[in-house]
């Protein structure tokens, strides 16, 4: 009988045991059940979400590229987007928040066509958000790297940000640079991507390996592909961006118009009026000249010309002029030399027109210039650099009717237009950057630090070499330089012993007519070695990172910054047409 009672008790505690079990495993399965379906409902409301952002994106950028939205005043811009946005936000269920004039952005509305958004949805307790800036300036600002002809990536740059090839792109693991006039090839990384860079590809694309077979040959004092060497495919060290054709117009910068557009500005005329339209379409020459005060022009003697013009603005800053005086004596100051300009820059309310019949060639090579809202046109070649221990600091838009030089320590905040010599019109101004340490400007001449970006821009071809020079001090942040360098031409950059540390971009257009300085290639040549590298008895001693993959010993480092578009406002290229700039998509 205990037996049986000792039975039972067993029977029933096993299958209470299996029982229980069963509950377990039966809660576990409706949990993960729940939780798959959660999840599900999670992911589909973020990619509602997203969709939704995209499609509303892709909706602007059709709204914009229609005649009715073709650029008249700032405030029409507005009107027509008060029409535009509350629809948008009604069909695609999405926040649009101008947040042009905030603190943040302080953008005047009023004089610039640049607008600034934040799209965002809401998706469970999180939200999707992408910031859109509306602006009319050229497509070669949305690119880290780009050209519309080739591109060639030598090395082991670091590229964060998209790059653009209207024709072939090449990349290969040689560096190429000069040393004591002489040229040589070293060996290194193939250049590396952040993994959402986009190589954009029009043509074809090629690569080189440099061990296996020399890339180049040094012949008839250029460097020269051996076309033989390189195969039809593309190479990257360690991440290698996606490949895609660009589907998108390409706006191009009409770079005369541009600089008779900012030579209107400089005189006081705002873009698209009455006065503005009766100028814009002269020559370049013809604009120049009939813009200067009266009884001056380059056949007569500046220097009494511009004592003259110092006197009446000085005077006028003391007695302002009657309403009815002749308006065109109050375009621009006329000065003779940057001493003069140094002394009188403060007390001028005008723009300034910087030329002498004595010389041609203008020094800023010391202390700090402070333009404030004034431009700077230089009528002859300016040399920006130092001939002191401390950097030469300019604030300021600057348009150069000559070549451009930059040399030793220099901190820039600056937009700059190198246009060339007015009296050749056909000889493209250049722009040299060479043995110089180029940073932004300090607090001593900016308030905002965050603000500090240069803008060059140069008509005719591009060379940069020997910037911060056997720095071995390699990161991938921060950077050394803020903003944009573009050229009409072609351009060369040498980054071996150089280091150079980019937030912003790199655009050469392209001059089929001429080749890259030193290559055989029109567009874009970037050399970039990965490694230290240090001066030792005349030569350049290379030392290679333990592994080719440390991407943050690049000596050439490149990372797009969108803000530019907003830093730079009414310095920035023209064009007449609106383009949408996207940034990266945030889950907040």
């Amino acid at each position: 009988m205990n037996e049986k009672g000792h039975s039972l008790v067993v029977t029933m505690l096993i299958i209470t045991i299996f029982l229980l079990l069963g509950l377990t495993i039966m809660s576990v399965a409706i949990y993960q059940a729940r939780f798959t379906e959660v999840r599900v409902e999670d992911v589909e409301s973020l990619h509602e979400a997203t969709k939704a952002i995209e499609e509303t994106i892709a909706e602007m950028k059709v709204a914009i590229s229609k005649p009715s939205f073709e650029l008249s005043t700032p405030g029409n811009l507005d009107t027509q987007l008060a029409v535009l946005l509350p629809d948008l936000e009604n069909r695609y269920g999405v926040k649009i928040q101008d947040v042009t004039s905030t603190d943040d952005y302080n953008i005047n509305r009023n004089k610039l066509f640049t607008r600034v958004f934040l799209l965002s949805k809401s998706y469970g307790n999180k939200t999707v958000e992408r910031r859109v800036i509306l602006t009319n300036t050229p497509s070669f600002l949305k690119y880290t790297l780009g050209s519309r002809e080739d591109v060639v990536l030598n090395g082991g740059a670091y590229i964060d940000g998209n790059i653009y090839a209207e024709k072939n792109a090449y990349v290969t693991n040689v560096a190429n640079y000069i040393d004591n006039s002489l040229k040589y090839m070293k060996q290194t990384s193939f250049p590396t991507t952040s993994k959402n860079s986009v190589l954009f590809v029009n043509g074809s694309y090629f690569s080189c390996d440099h061990a296996k077979n020399d890339c180049y040959n040094i012949a008839g004092n250029i460097f020269q592909r051996i076309a033989e060497n390189y195969s039809n495919d593309i190479r990257f060290q360690s991440q290698a961006p996606s490949i895609r054709k660009e589907r998108e117009e390409f706006i191009d910068v009409d770079f005369e118009w541009t600089v008779k557009d900012k030579l209107l500005n400089a005189a006081g005329m705002e873009t698209f009026s009455p006065e503005y339209n009766n100028y814009i379409n002269k020559r370049i020459d013809q604009l120049f000249t009939e813009l200067l005060p009266p009884d001056q022009d380059s056949d007569q003697d500046l220097e009494q010309d511009s004592d003259q013009s110092l006197d009446q603005d000085l005077d006028q800053e003391q007695n302002p002029p009657d309403q009815g005086q002749n308006q065109e004596q109050q375009r621009f100051v006329v000065l003779k030399s940057v001493s003069e300009l140094r002394q009188n820059i403060d007390s001028i309310d005008r723009s300034v027109i910087l030329q002498s019949k004595d010389s041609s060639l203008f020094f800023l090579d010391h202390g700090e210039l402070n333009l404030q809202n004034k431009w700077l046109i230089i009528n002859g070649d300016l040399f920006l650099g130092n001939s002191v221990n401390t950097p030469t600091k300019v604030r300021g838009n600057i348009i150069v009717f000559g070549d451009l030089t930059i040399n030793g320590d220099i901190e820039l905040d600056s937009t700059i237009y190198v246009f060339g010599r007015l009296d050749s019109p056909n000889v493209p101004g250049r722009t040299l950057i060479y043995n110089a340490n180029i940073n932004i400007t300090d607090d001593k001449v900016t308030d905002d630090k965050d603000d500090k970006v240069v803008v060059l821009l140069s008509r005719g071809p591009l060379e940069i070499a020997r910037i911060n020079e056997f720095e071995n001090n390699l990161s991938l942040e921060p950077p050394n330089l803020k903003g944009y360098f573009y050229t009409e031409s072609n351009a060369t950059v040498y980054a071996v012993g150089s280091y150079i540390n980019i937030e912003g971009g790199l655009f050469a257009r392209g001059d089929t007519s001429s080749t890259a300085p030193d290559f055989d290639v029109s567009g874009l040549v970037i050399n970039a070695y990965r490694g230290a590298a240090e001066k030792q008895g005349g030569s350049i001693i290379f030392t290679p990172p333990s592994s080719l993959d440390h991407k943050e010993e690049s000596r050439f480092v490149i990372r797009h910054d969108p803000s530019v578009f907003i830093n730079r406002g009414k310095g920035l290229p023209f064009v007449k047409k609106l383009s949408l700039i996207v940034d990266k998509l945030t889950v907040k």
